[in-house]
């Protein structure tokens, strides 16, 4: 089990080392939050998905611009 630890004037759960070696998580890593059957899925994101969800969002920028 979990507390909500209070970060700043937010609210913080920290997750456990082995856990995030499982996920092969590093220390800034980043998570996509979904809301499911009334709890909470974390999914772990690389930099490269991340990249890849905003060029097809704004595919169109790099050609305007010539690249």
């Amino acid at each position: 089990m979990k507390s909500l630890q209070k970060i700043g004037n937010s609210r913080g759960i920290l997750i456990d080392k082995a856990i995030l070696k499982l996920l092969k998580m590093e220390d800034n890593g980043s998570f996509e939050v979904e809301l499911r059957e009334g709890g909470i899925f974390l999914k772990p994101v690389s930099f490269e998905d991340i990249y890849a969800k905003k060029a097809k969002k704004h595919r169109k920028s790099p050609d305007k611009l010539g690249m």
